[in-house]
């Protein structure tokens, strides 16, 4: 099945649109966020709560997201997560308040729980079991293509101002709601499409045997991550006077390095096999953080954020290919699962970072360090052992 052949399907350019803008939009906010709170007279524990309230309306929100994409059409709840994202950028571009913030951060992460799953879903309703490998393979270029270009877009636009950022971001937003509307079309629901949580093994079952150890990796990948993006911008303006636009260019490289450590991945799982790359990766990430508290210039941050994405990317793809290996039934539920635990991290790290950026800047990186090579010995001598 050819690329071409499967563009051609109806709606699956306007669903990869979606799904690249909604990393975009994530992405063009990292750089602005941090400037745009401090002027607001936000502390660095406040800005981790503003990165965290994102994740956390994600995850409580998606399920219900999912329940009313069955009920009222998948259509409908993209088209208002879309126009929502656009006034979104709106309330930030005129706020004036910290409180006006919050509530625009909010916005976005119910609507990127909505997004998210729904394009997913939409792209298996509109594609056959031969087109959908390669369909599911393009989800991950257009995540990494937006959140290449969106952080590079935000640091350029508030060079200009940051209002103009957000309403430039304001524009695109609202453009992605139009395509919504005249280019995909209600499909007919296929049975895998389905939200099956309720139909698979309890939540109980799966934190009690050792897949649960799996979960907590997934998590700790998304708790470095978030706290990465509460922090870095703080550390770097503090330390080396970088601008918004500086930022910008740091985000864009670490999302080039995560496109090319995903090019990478599944052939150093086949030869590695998926517990060493785990192990490896959790040391990587480790050190990235540490040596990153030592950044004093262009160099000696660019090289620890090398290793410390290196690090991730071999983690992220080692977890998920686990999972899918021990599970052989029951996937969506356990996959679902994973991906409550990942918003969990997700939520954690920003507030985790910003408390301890508060009391000394290089606490937070040699807290994260402290914390992921932790996880890595947990899981070399316990979890490793149950797994196998």
């Amino acid at each position: 099945m050819s690329l071409k052949d499967v563009l051609a399907a109806p709606g699956i350019k306007s669903v990869l649109f979606t799904l690249f803008m909604t990393s975009f939009g994530f992405g063009v906010i990292l750089p602005i966020l941090p400037f745009y709170a401090l002027s607001m007279g936000a502390k660095p524990f406040d800005l981790g709560i503003l990165t965290a309230v994102f994740a956390f309306m994600s995850l409580v929100f998606s399920p219900l997201m999912g329940k009313l994409g069955d009920r009222y059409g998948r259509k409908k709840v993209l088209l208002v997560s879309a126009a929502g994202f656009a006034a979104s950028y709106l309330l930030f571009a005129f706020s004036d308040t910290l409180a006006m913030a919050f509530v625009a951060r909010a916005l976005q992460g119910v609507c990127a729980a909505g997004m998210f799953p729904t394009c997913i879903s939409l792209l298996s309703d509109l594609t056959t079991e031969q087109q959908r490998g390669r369909v599911m393979g393009m989800v991950g270029m257009a995540f990494s293509l937006g959140f290449i270009i969106g952080p590079a877009f935000g640091g350029l636009a508030s060079s200009l101002s940051v209002p103009t950022a957000f309403l430039l971001s304001a524009a695109l937003a609202a453009a992605n709601a139009v395509s919504v509307f005249f280019f995909i079309r209600e499909p007919h629901e296929k049975p895998e499409s389905r939200d099956i949580m309720g139909k698979e093994l309890s939540l109980l079952e799966h934190l009690s045997s050792p897949i649960a150890f799996l979960f907590l990796a997934s998590s700790i990948i998304t708790f470095m991550i978030g706290g990465l993006d509460a922090v870095l911008a703080l550390f770097t303006a503090e330390k080396m006077r970088f601008s918004s636009a500086h930022v910008g260019l740091v985000f864009t490289y670490i999302g080039l390095l995560i496109m090319t450590m995903q090019y990478l991945s599944g052939s150093l799982i086949n030869k590695h096999g998926e517990f060493r790359l785990i192990q490896l990766g959790l040391v990587l990430s480790g050190a990235g953080f540490f040596l990153l508290s030592f950044a004093s210039d262009w160099i000696s941050l660019l090289l620890p954020l090398a290793v410390f994405v290196s690090g991730n990317a071999m983690v992220f793809p080692s977890v998920i290919s686990l999972l899918t290996k021990k599970v052989t039934g029951r996937r969506g539920a356990v996959l679902g699962l994973n991906s409550s635990f990942q918003s969990l991290g997700q939520m954690v790290g920003p507030l985790f970072g910003g408390f301890l950026y508060g009391i000394n800047h290089t606490y937070a990186f040699i807290g994260f360090a402290l914390a992921i090579w932790a996880y890595f010995l947990v899981f070399s001598f316990i979890a490793r052992k149950k797994l196998a």
